[in-house]
C-alpha cells in the first residue's frame, strides 16, 4: 500500500461512481443557525449522534461535547444553514436520496430501497472478534490489500477510556482491519472525526477511503457528496471528498451511553466498570463481563436505552449506500450483502476471492424489516415521509410539524446562552 504524502493520482478503487452533484433542486429559503438545529433536534433529544452536521460545517464551527456526545458551537456560527440542511432528523428528507440516482419511490417507501444484486455471504477464512460470519472485516481487508483498492477504511471500535462506547478508527491495513472486528451498539461519531483521523494518518495525499456506518451516517455522507451547492461552500478539499465507498449496517436503533449505563443498573446491577463489551447473540444481547462471565439480555431490556431520534428512522437497510450487510435474511454464520451501486458492485467483485458467497434465496425477511421499522418511523415522525418530497425541509416547515408535539423544540440549554449570545 502506498504511504508516501507526496501528490500522486489516485487510484480507482472501488470503481468511479457517475455521481454528480443535484442540479435539479435548490435550497430552501432563510438563513438556518445552529441553535435552531440545537433547539429543534439537540435539546429536543431527536439527536442520532451521526455528526453529519459537523462534518457539514464549512467554518468547523460546531464539534462534539465531551459531556454528552451531542453536537454543540465550539466557535461563532456563520448561519450557513449547512447543519439544518444535513440532518436527516432536521432539514435533509433523507428518504428522498435514493430517488435522486432514478430509484422508484415504491422502493424506497417502507422498501429496502435500489439493489443490484443480493448474496448471503461469510469471510472465507476465520476472522477472530468477528460476527456474522466477519464480512465486513473480510471485504475491508481484501480491498485494502488490492492494488486497485483503498488505502484506509474508517472503522469503530471500542473506546480505550474503559467506557464501552464506540470510537472512530482510522484502518489501513487487513491487521488493523481485523483488530477492530466485531459489535458495538453506540454511535462512534466517525463523521465528527474525519478530518482528524486522516490528519493522523500516513497516507497519499489524495486517499481513498470506504467508510462503515449506520444508515443515518451514510445519509450525511450522500446528502454532502450530491449537494448542488457544495462547491459553493467549499473552497479546499474536504475529509469526505476521500470516501469512495459507503457500507451501511443494517440498523433499527442506537443505544445511547447514559441510557445504556441506567439500564445496565437498573436491570442487571452492573457498573460500566464491570462491563467488558456487548455482543449481538441471536435475539438477544451478551453482556461480557470485566471477571470472565457473562449474562444474556432480551433485547427489550434495552428499549430505555434507545436514542429516541432512532425511532423516526425509516431506512433500517441504508437504502443510499453503495453496500448494505446486515443479519436478517440469512443464515445464522452468514451475513445478507445487498449490492445497490457500480461502486458497491466493483468493491464486491474485488473482494469475492476472500469471501464464502451464494445469491440471496429470498429478500423476503429483509422487505419484512424494512416495512416494520417504516410503520414504527411513521408513527413516531411528525412531518410527512414521503420520498417524492423537496429534498430540504425549511425550518419554518419543521417546526410546523413538531410544535404541538413531544418533541416540540425546546430551548437551548441555559449553559449555552452566553455562547450564542457571543456568537450568534
Amino acid at each position: 500500500m502506498p504511504t508516501e504524502k507526496s501528490p500522486q493520482p489516485r487510484a480507482p478503487a472501488v470503481g468511479d461512481d457517475p455521481r454528480e452533484a443535484t442540479t435539479d433542486v435548490q435550497p430552501p429559503d432563510g438563513k438556518v443557525r445552529f441553535r435552531h438545529l440545537d433547539e429543534a433536534v439537540i435539546e429536543a433529544d431527536r439527536c442520532v449522534q451521526c455528526g453529519s452536521c459537523v462534518a457539514a460545517c464549512p467554518s468547523d464551527s460546531i464539534g462534539i461535547a465531551d459531556s454528552d456526545r451531542r453536537p454543540t458551537l465550539v466557535k461563532m456560527c456563520t448561519g450557513c444553514s449547512r447543519c439544518w440542511d444535513t440532518c436527516p432528523r432536521a432539514g435533509l428528507r433523507y428518504e428522498r436520496l435514493p430517488t435522486l440516482d432514478g430509484a422508484d419511490p415504491e422502493t424506497v417507501d417502507g422498501g429496502i430501497g435500489p439493489i443490484e444484486d443480493g448474496y448471503a455471504a461469510s469471510a472465507a477464512a476465520d476472522v477472530a472478534g468477528a460476527q456474522h460470519g466477519g464480512v465486513v472485516t473480510a471485504l475491508l481487508a481484501a480491498l485494502l490489500e488490492s492494488p486497485d483498492g483503498i488505502d484506509g477504511a474508517v472503522v469503530a471500535t471500542e473506546a480505550t477510556d474503559g467506557t464501552g462506547l464506540a470510537e472512530p478508527a482510522l484502518a489501513t491495513t487487513p491487521a488493523e482491519v481485523q483488530e477492530y472486528a466485531g459489535t458495538l451498539f453506540t454511535q462512534p461519531l466517525q463523521l465528527a472525526a474525519l478530518e482528524e483521523l486522516l490528519a493522523d494518518a500516513d497516507l497519499p495525499a489524495d486517499p481513498s477511503l470506504a467508510l462503515v456506518g449506520t444508515p443515518c451516517v451514510i445519509e450525511g455522507v450522500t446528502a454532502l457528496d450530491r449537494s448542488p451547492y457544495r462547491d459553493d461552500r467549499f473552497d479546499e478539499s474536504r475529509p469526505l471528498d476521500h470516501v469512495d465507498l459507503t457500507v451501511a449496517l443494517t440498523c433499527t436503533q442506537a443505544l445511547d451511553d447514559e441510557g445504556l449505563e441506567h439500564v445496565l443498573s437498573r436491570e442487571y446491577g452492573l457498573d460500566p466498570d464491570d462491563v467488558a463489551g456487548l455482543d449481538l447473540v441471536g435475539q438477544g444481547i451478551r453482556i461480557d463481563l470485566t471477571d470472565g462471565g457473562d449474562e444474556r439480555a432480551p433485547l427489550g431490556d434495552f428499549r430505555g436505552a434507545i436514542l429516541d431520534g432512532c425511532l423516526e428512522c425509516a431506512d433500517a437497510t441504508g437504502g443510499t449506500a453503495d453496500l448494505t450487510v446486515g443479519t436478517v435474511g440469512s443464515a445464522q454464520g452468514e451475513s445478507t450483502v445487498l449490492v445497490r451501486t457500480e461502486r458497491g458492485a466493483a468493491a464486491f467483485d474485488r473482494a469475492e476471492a476472500s469471501l464464502d458467497a451464494r445469491p440471496l434465496e429470498a429478500l423476503a425477511p429483509v422487505e419484512q424489516l424494512a416495512q416494520w421499522n417504516a410503520d414504527r418511523a411513521r408513527e413516531a415522525t411528525a412531518r410527512d415521509i414521503d420520498p417524492e418530497g423537496d429534498l430540504w425541509i425549511p425550518y419554518s416547515a419543521h417546526r410546523e410539524a413538531y410544535d404541538d408535539t413531544d418533541r416540540a423544540p425546546v430551548a437551548f440549554n441555559p449553559a449555552r446562552v452566553h455562547q450564542y449570545e457571543e456568537w450568534c
